[in-house]
């Protein structure tokens, strides 16, 4: 039976893929989740049921998410409801239009999903706190030693000031900021107290002195007496016992505000490594970063090549522009024109509306095709023609547009050979290989390998809900020596496998999967080993060896024919394995 009494979150984008990526991230932390598809259906929904918290975004039809909040703040009864924005948008002007239409928070897309959640769990708390606040204090008007013991037991640092600005009481919670303790604050000025530079005592004040109705929440930030940063939101009370008085509220957002410092001190921050392999990429990265041009990011699959196009968008001059991936595999040649160029209404059969695609979509921003290699050899010279001239044409118009985009791109294959063998057009090889960054694979950076798995398994922790668990010392020996043919996509899979199956605090052998803790699972594996299957992919030529035709064989017969699988097995290319394929006359 659903618990009715967890929190109900309203998640209000147009976009269907954003608001499924976000319901499972929050309904996996406990809550419960409604969709509206634009602000109009957002609205109507709270006249029937009253949401714990909105998730807004910005670009919306008909009702944009600006005027969506200005709205539902307006309306008496969903006032109080938290509205978090959550947008691409990133420009100064849209959050502070945000914040002046009443948003609580605001979150730029893509956005870290442990911030999302910190955030929420947030500001859920602050509001049941202000409701606890205003509730207690009515309740208790005529006892104030219980209103002060209330106070003293919330998790909001509360304190008490006379019309002269003198402290007349603070709460334990207080403690948080280091020297903020009753006995040192006693009959003190709030401006001496208070360890704030001289704009936020003014806008402090300022609070104090307007209206009840007046007054906002103010974001302040206070330094202890030594150097240690706190950043609060402020709010100003009336005390409903002394009108003369007032009692600021101090919500300690510093958690949330290091996460954000610790995401802008690196836009690289998810490029877990310290190999030489990995410097020799970022120095290339940061070249690469700082201008315009279009980018050939090659890797093998799931070594992170996409992570490594998301971390160049964020470094260069449209980092506030929108970034859009686009994975050109398994895409034919009229259904990835739609989607690259957008079309006309009546265009072709189920074109009921007018459609722009992802350069238009991308405008000012990054354009990111991935698996460039897969693009239908038709398709390669109109996308040739919008990287030469910057401009497209929607299918079934005539007119073409310009369009202000970067181009990255990405591929598992050798467009080389792929040029060789008329799959790919020479020009447009050089055209999207202008800059090249290569991603290392994983097994030419083992050291990486303990830094990657306790990374991403305390991420993962966090995010599951998991109370502390550690790598036993034998296990990150097994996982240091594995070869990892999956790279980077295979050790997250791996962390998620250890952190379902472990049901202690130490991750022992058994807990890995069997393919991993039982080599005897893949005996290819050992009876090839890394130095072998590096000489057999570069040595394609090598005579014919019976040992390798058996081995090929029971790769065959391991992924029953599947040659893609067979190959990844042996640690070869798929080009490799077809050509001694033919060489030992295998069928």
């Amino acid at each position: 039976m659903e618990n009715n009494t967890r929190p109900l979150i309203l998640i209000v984008d147009d976009n269907e893929d954003n608001r499924e990526i976000l319901g499972r991230i929050i309904e996996k932390k406990g809550y419960q989740t409604a969709i509206a598809g634009n602000g109009i259906e957002a609205i109507e929904f709270t006249t029937k049921q009253m949401p714990d918290l909105i998730l807004l975004d910005i670009m919306m039809p008909e009702l944009d998410g600006f005027e969506t909040c200005r709205r539902l703040k307006q309306n008496e009864e969903t006032s109080q409801i938290p509205i978090i924005f959550v947008t691409a948008l990133a420009r100064s002007e849209s959050i502070e239009k945000a914040f002046e239409s009443g948003g609580n928070d605001y979150i730029t897309k893509p956005f870290i999903r442990e911030e999302v959640i910190a955030r929420i769990n947030l500001h859920i708390h602050l509001k049941k706190a202000s409701q606890q606040v205003l509730t207690t204090m009515a309740e208790l008007a005529k006892s104030r030693d219980d209103l002060l013991t209330v106070l003293n037991q919330l998790q909001v640092g509360t304190i008490i000031i006379d019309k002269e600005g003198l402290i007349r009481f603070i709460s334990q919670s207080c403690a948080m900021i280091e020297g903020l303790n009753w006995g040192e604050t006693e009959d003190k000025h709030w401006q001496e107290a208070l360890p704030l530079n001289a704009e936020s005592k003014v806008r402090l004040q300022q609070m104090i002195d307007q209206s009840p109705e007046e007054r906002t929440r103010v974001a302040l930030t206070l330094e202890s007496p030594s150097s240690r940063f706190y950043w609060m939101d402020v709010e100003v009370r009336e005390d409903p016992r002394q009108p003369d008085r007032s009692i600021i509220c101090l919500y300690d957002m510093t958690e949330v505000q290091t996460l954000r410092n610790q995401v802008k001190q690196s836009n690289t921050v998810n490029m877990v490594g310290n190999s030489q392999p990995m410097l020799d990429m970022y120095r290339v990265f940061e070249q690469v970063a700082q201008g315009d041009w279009t980018v050939l990011i090659e890797g093998e699959t799931g070594s992170g090549k996409e992570l490594v196009a998301r971390g160049i968008h964020a470094s260069s001059s449209r980092r506030d522009g929108p970034f859009i991936a686009v994975n050109c595999a398994g895409l034919n040649e009229s259904l990835l024109a739609s989607q690259l160029f957008g079309h006309r209404r009546g265009a072709f059969t189920g074109a009921v509306s007018d459609q722009a695609g992802f350069f238009e979509a991308a405008e000012g921003g990054t354009l990111f095709l991935d698996e460039i290699g897969d693009i239908p050899l038709g398709m390669q010279a109109s996308l040739l023609r919008a990287l030469q001239e910057h401009e497209i044409t929607r299918i079934g118009e005539t007119r073409s547009q310009k369009v202000d985009v970067r181009i990255l791109t990405a591929t598992n294959k050798n467009l080389g050979q792929l040029v060789e063998k008329g799959l790919f057009r020479e020009d447009l090889l050089y055209r999207v290989r202008v800059a090249r960054i290569t991603v290392p694979p994983l097994r030419d950076r083992k050291e990486d390998i303990p830094v990657l798995l306790n990374t991403f398994l305390s991420e993962k922790r966090i995010t599951m809900g998991k109370p502390s668990v550690k790598f036993a010392a034998e296990t990150m020996q097994i996982l240091t020596e594995y070869d990892w043919p999956g790279n980077v996509r295979e050790l997250k899979n791996i962390v998620d496998h250890c952190i379902i199956h472990c049901r202690k605090a130490v991750i022992e052998p058994e807990d890995l999967p069997a393919e991993i803790n039982n080599p005897e699972v893949h005996p290819l594996e050992a009876a090839m080993p890394l130095l072998e299957r590096r000489i057999a992919s570069s040595r394609a030529d090598l005579p014919a060896d019976p040992d390798e035709a058996t081995q090929f064989r029971n790769a065959l017969k391991q992924t029953r024919g599947n040659r893609s699988q067979a190959a990844k097995l042996l640690g070869i290319s798929r080009a490799t394995f077809y050509r001694r394929l033919e060489h030992l006359q295998l069928d």
